[in-house]
């Protein structure tokens, strides 16, 4: 289980969410989105720059096939 803070920082979300509208709410979540989506584009093109970033590249985009494979 994870520890008590982060309890407490779902637990202050969830009541975020009650006590806004759903418009409100939606905004932040798209925004954090967006980061996280900004952020895993610019790691990915950083490890394109280099041999073994695509060497990583490469075997992640097995892996991925294999488990929608499994899926």
């Amino acid at each position: 289980m994870r520890d008590k803070l982060h309890m407490e920082s779902v637990e202050k979300w969830a009541e975020f969410v009650r006590a806004h509208p759903r418009e409100e709410w939606k905004r932040v979540v798209d925004v954090f989105v967006n980061a996280v989506y900004e952020k895993s584009q610019a790691f990915y093109a950083r490890l394109e720059k280099t041999e073994e970033g695509r060497e990583i590249l490469a075997r992640l985009k097995v892996e991925r096939l294999k488990s929608v494979k499994r899926g």
